[in-house]
């Protein structure tokens, strides 16, 4: 059996709580147990980690179904799904996703942003979205560096790619 906290190393210590309606198991490995103040046998000062223990993985699997609930508006995927699949559904997952996928990356050590080329299946691909996420950085960059007249001409495309004017295919973001 895997360790419900960890979900890496092997479980050596199982735990089982009962009350009247209830009965919850926890599956240690012998690391986690150990950071937690928890040694086999459970001795009697040790019921108190131990009743948090439980409390900690409650908490853990609300968190994990809340994750779940929470879903792409474009294509429906989960963090939870990206995370374990490590494959976003859709570019706009980035930008809903946005904090939870840089702690992710984080955390397996992966900073800044991506460099690369594009791939060639995409690499000419513009959309509407491609083009209100150039937009918005534009504006963003032009705000940031004081220059409102430029900032006023990204604002008003972006208005119009809004409305559906410029979905006719022309390029709107091309004026610097």
């Amino acid at each position: 059996m895997i360790c419900d906290l960890c979900r890496t190393r092997e479980a050596v210590i199982f735990l089982e709580q009962m009350g009247k309606n209830i009965k919850r198991k926890i599956n240690l490995c012998a690391e986690c147990a150990a950071a937690r103040g928890i040694a086999a046998p459970v001795p009697a000062p040790n019921q108190q980690n131990v009743a948090a223990l439980f409390q900690e993985i409650v908490e853990r699997n609300m968190a994990l179904e809340s994750e779940s609930k929470r879903v792409c508006p474009s294509c429906g995927k989960s963090i939870l799904d990206i995370k374990s699949q490590g494959i976003a559904g859709c570019p706009e997952c980035y930008e809903v996703f946005k904090a939870e996928i840089r702690e992710s990356m984080n955390a397996h050590g992966i900073t800044g942003t991506y460099t690369g080329s594009m791939p060639l299946r995409v690499k000419g691909f513009r959309n509407a979205l491609t083009d209100r996420a150039d937009l918005q950085a534009k504006l963003d960059e032009a705000v940031r560096t004081e220059n409102y007249e430029k900032a006023a001409v990204y604002r008003d495309y972006l208005r119009a790619l809004e409305k559906g004017s410029v979905a006719d295919g022309s390029d709107a973001s091309s004026s610097d």
